[in-house]
């Protein structure tokens, strides 16, 4: 019903980590370019730092599509909730390391770091995207810290990428820390960012005509703070509300009452 309504061929806004969805704004692109000097400049750490839903997740994914079409070998890993023994399981599977699922964490360490020591024999640059590594436990942000450590005179072999919120930055502790090599920030994007990416959304979504007014845009960015998760969001839900009403276009006053209808209570 909100498609027809609007004219539209799919979901302007879908959830998901699709890079297909990722808007460049200027912080984006400023940390892509960051994220490219890491690798370029055979830096070992990178840390990712941002509010939620300010595109964290998504910036990695982008990066490591373009990265792996310049032949590099990739491994990805949220780590919220992840035990050290899991991690390395996965990141093994990943890297196409000789890991079994039954092997203990030790086992599972060599043949990881075999199988580093295999990639850079071969000149082949490795990047390993951690997730939320402020969410990690205590014993696996230890192995963090001896990982990066692995072959520490090597060129192009390993590079680190992790993310944090920055309010928790705290829990990776210092030693970890001291081995960051280079901060990357993200930060929300500005009402012209805004307007481009909720444009841009629509075009792809088969729209041949504006849907929001300019004061709605500029409602929405204001309400959104320009934290990229929100805009999607009350711009999603303002479309739905503005359809149920069979509005032409979508004004500041539908996407002010959807706003008050999303926001949650803080806990006291």
């Amino acid at each position: 019903m909100v498609h027809a309504h609007w004219g539209l061929e799919k979901t302007p806004f879908p959830s998901g980590l699709d890079p297909r969805l990722f808007y460049e704004g200027v912080s984006q692109r400023e940390a892509l370019a960051r994220l490219r000097y890491l690798v370029e400049n055979d830096r070992r750490m990178g840390l990712v730092l941002g509010a939620p839903g300010l595109g964290k997740s998504l910036l990695l994914h982008v990066f490591a599509s373009e990265c792996r079409q310049q032949g590099y070998r990739i491994a990805y890993c949220d780590l919220l909730g992840v035990s050290v023994r899991e991690f390395y399981w996965l990141l093994g599977n990943q890297l196409g390391a000789a890991v079994r699922i039954e092997d203990d964490v030790p086992r599972l360490f060599r043949q990881v770091s075999d199988r580093l020591q295999e990639n850079r024999l071969q000149g082949v640059p490795t990047i390993v995207l951690l997730d939320n590594a402020d969410q990690a436990g205590i014993n696996l942000i230890t192995q963090l810290e001896r990982l990066a450590r692995v072959h520490p005179s090597s060129k192009r072999s390993l590079s680190l990428v992790l993310t944090s919120n920055v309010h928790s930055i705290a829990h990776l502790g210092e030693p970890l820390l001291d081995l960051v090599d280079l901060r990357i920030d993200l930060d929300p994007w500005d009402e012209l960012d805004t307007i481009g990416y909720l444009q841009l959304a629509l075009i792809e979504a088969g729209s041949d005509r504006p849907l929001f007014d300019d004061q709605a845009l500029s409602e929405l960015h204001r309400l959104a703070v320009g934290v990229p998760r929100k805009v999607s969001r009350l711009a999603d839900y303002s479309l739905l509300a503005g359809s149920s009403c069979e509005q032409e276009i979508v004004d500041a006053a539908t996407v002010l009452s959807v706003h008050k209808s999303l926001s949650l209570p803080h806990p006291a």
